[in-house]
């Protein structure tokens, strides 16, 4: 569904991604891990327009988009959704308004039709029940499902999750790892989830890719990963693999 061929971007004289290269199949989660500034973030932007690549192409359904112009992007953008790291909802509105936000200025529709989609998103998330409450009187962890179910309002294809995870405790960190993989079972979205959280990749993924100086050090099923011989990758298991609880089972790809 998505390919990544030689991308590669720099911040002056400080190169990101190095000639990167890989592919997304239809339906997986794919977690892509490294420590802080290896350019996980940087990739996402990329496939969205956010930022464009220095060199390199980004393939999204037999279409090379990484020169489209700002209008060709839009309709990319309603095919992928994107999941940042901070909730960012809005203070002054309800929950209910803050997932018909994005609806109310990209689609047209009547208002039942409105009402229908936002309490199904927010049902997919479970906060259902929550939808006249305001951000503050949310938990964090229910702030993140919010802005998930936000994101699931419009319906895309793809799913792009930006360190997921942070900031939450060990409890809601599990919560919104299983929501991920409910969300991916029921609505069959491919999912890719920037992260540096081995055990929710482990725990989830149908594919992991390791990336390290602007470099993929290593890729493959978690258990492929468990046997890998490189040093990070060694370093994520270490403290995983002496907690390991059992997984969701993962539904095998076509």
């Amino acid at each position: 569904m998505i390919r990544f061929v030689e991308l590669s971007k720099s911040f002056g004289s400080r190169t990101i991604l190095n000639k990167i290269s890989f592919e997304v199949r239809t339906g997986e989660i794919l977690f892509i891990l490294g420590t802080s500034g290896t350019g996980k973030s940087v990739l996402l932007k990329n496939l969205v327009g956010l930022l464009r690549p220095d060199s390199g192409q980004i393939w999204v359904d037999d279409q090379e988009i990484s020169r489209y112009s700002e209008e060709q992007y839009l309709s990319i953008r309603r095919q992928i959704g994107m999941v940042f790291q901070q909730p960012a909802l809005f203070d002054s509105l309800t929950v209910f308004e803050n997932v018909a936000f994005g609806l109310r200025r990209l689609e047209k529709l009547l208002p039942d039709e409105l009402s229908k989609r936002v309490i199904e998103s927010l049902q997919l998330v479970h906060l259902h029940q929550l939808e006249n409450r305001y951000p503050n009187e949310l938990s964090y962890g229910q702030q993140k499902r919010v802005s998930i179910a936000r994101t699931l309002a419009l319906k895309p294809k793809v799913l792009l999750f930006d360190e997921p995870t942070t900031g939450l405790d060990p409890v809601t960190t599990t919560t919104v790892n299983e929501l991920i993989f409910e969300l991916s079972q029921k609505l069959k979205t491919t999912s890719i989830v920037v992260s540096h959280d081995m055990k929710c990749a482990i725990d989830i993924a149908h594919r992991i890719i390791v990336l390290d100086k602007g470099h993929i050090v290593d890729q493959g099923t978690p258990d492929e990963l468990k046997k890998s011989e490189q040093e990070l990758v060694k370093e994520f298991l270490r403290e995983v693999l002496q907690t390991s609880q059992s997984a969701p089972t993962k539904e095998k790809l076509p």
